[in-house]
């Protein structure tokens, strides 16, 4: 005997997003939250959605199809991800943009970003208003809520999973779908399976959005899966982003102002790229990596201000680095002044010759209006000559997402470590291995959440009918 057909753990999109699957198709759902609210981490996501064929790129004169994105993912990823279910979450992205908007969310515009050809990235209002949307969906569908319960074991007999246990508590089901965030809050699970971003961020691992995320992001589905004999994958695929170590929001990018040394003294990135380019940067760089600016650059520095829903210049994003802050930091140790190059180079523990050069080079390029070593937007670029000088530590360290978790095919079945499905589970969104690959693509973990967490939900409920 069943206590409910279809039982959901988490409720942020993914989790809902499965609900309103199921529960469309008659199912009776529960949705098992460890928090006390709805909408775990997704409620303060930015929620910007990639996918390609929708109508609101038509009406921007975007040519575009799930194909095209498809190929673009495949090779982005290096080949790396099951084409079936690349294609699932290729093809279910675009119509999952539509459906959303269909049922209330706000689409407002399309933006490109640094992986794809074309714009594909659809903006929203943010995660609050997608998890209203989503749960008002749910509850008129008869969708029950469990708050405030994290699950303990999953129940299995005659090698299907049929249940829960959550605080001592067994409750009994068809289908249990896993929707839980990934593990950006479980330094230990980081650790273990992000060990290259464990080596680069070191005791600087944190969720983008500090500390107070961490209980959102336990990487809960990755132990309960292993112990059914889940098959885990997508070792050291992550989305992380650089900061100082004073500060716990990050932003994708340095102001232009800076420059970014390593510990040979060269530059070896564009102080303004993106996610993407930061990520493979990182690793190619011989840490530890210092921004590097002068007495000038601190003084004049007045961005306009925090990101807004707008949209607002990255290059204006960074009240972290306004001089009463750069001043307030130094006094508590956290960047370091020094009155020369030579004094700042001994500091640092850099060759003197070096950083002298990779200097006199930046600044011969900041006069010529061309930044010839790493191309450099012209219109930020500003000479460091003035002393005194300032430096501070940057790593890699702040983790958006995660990609590691029990892999899953097409369908959104987790699969056990012979490839061969485990009965009545099932995953979809940041917690479900497979989805995404070693690159850092944005809109990439928003639209896991919505395609295959109605993925998920649909053959979750498709099993329970058969059960």
């Amino acid at each position: 005997m069943t206590d409910v057909d279809v039982i959901v753990l988490g409720s942020g999109f993914a989790g809902l997003r499965a609900a309103v699957a199921a529960s469309s198709s008659g199912c009776s759902v529960l949705v098992v939250e460890a928090q006390p609210e709805i909408g775990g981490r997704s409620r303060f996501s930015w929620s910007n959605i990639m996918g390609a064929g929708t109508r609101f790129q038509r009406e921007a004169g975007i040519d575009d199809s799930a194909r095209a994105m498809f190929d673009q993912y495949m090779r982005l990823n290096a080949f790396r991800l099951d084409a079936s279910v690349a294609w699932a979450l290729c093809e279910g992205a675009g119509r999952e943009i539509e459906w959303l908007a269909d049922n209330g969310v706000e689409i407002r515009g399309i933006v490109p970003n640094e992986s794809f050809e074309v714009p594909r990235i659809h903006r929203t209002r943010g995660g609050q208003q997608i998890i209203d949307v989503l749960t008002k969906l749910a509850r008129a569908q008869g969708v029950d809520f469990a708050l405030n319960h994290r699950v303990d074991r999953l129940l299995v007999e005659d090698g299907r999973v049929v249940g829960i246990e959550a605080d001592g508590e067994q409750l009994r089901a068809k289908a249990i779908v896993y929707a839980t965030a990934g593990m950006v809050g479980n330094k230990e699970l980081v650790n273990i399976w992000m060990p290259e971003l464990a080596k680069l961020a070191g005791d600087w691992v944190l969720p983008v959005g500090g500390d107070e995320l961490a209980p959102y992001a336990q990487g809960d589905a990755i132990p309960l899966a292993e112990s059914v004999g889940a098959q885990i994958t997508g070792r050291d695929y992550y989305e992380a982003t650089i900061r100082p170590g004073y500060v716990q929001v990050s932003n994708p990018a340095l102001p232009g102002h800076l420059i970014m040394i390593d510990a040979t003294g060269r530059r070896f990135v564009d102080e303004t790229a993106g996610i993407a380019a930061m990520h493979g940067a990182f690793n190619s760089a011989v840490a530890p990596v210092y921004a590097i600016f002068d007495e000038a650059a601190k003084n004049d520095y007045n961005p306009s201000g925090i990101r807004s829903e707008e949209g607002t210049p990255k290059r204006r994003l960074h009240p972290d680095w306004v001089e009463d802050v750069v001043d307030a930091m130094v006094e508590q140790g956290e960047i370091v002044k020094a009155t020369s190059l030579n004094e700042m180079a001994d500091t640092l523990g850099i060759a003197r010759e070096n950083l002298a050069s990779t200097i006199a080079k930046y600044n011969a390029d900041v006069e010529a209006g061309f930044d010839s070593v790493q191309l450099k937007d012209s219109s930020v670029l500003r000479t460091v000559e003035a002393g005194p000088f300032y430096a501070t530590e940057i790593r890699l360290s702040s983790i958006g997402f995660t990609g590691a978790g029990p892999r899953v095919n097409a369908f959104g079945e987790v699969l056990n470590t012979r490839h061969e499905v485990i009965a009545g589970l099932f995953a979809g969104g940041e917690c479900a291995g497979g989805l995404a690959g070693p690159m850092s693509i944005g809109g990439n973990p928003t639209a896991t959440c919505f395609a295959f967490g109605r993925i998920a939900g649909d053959s979750a409920a498709a099993y329970a009918a058969e059960n």
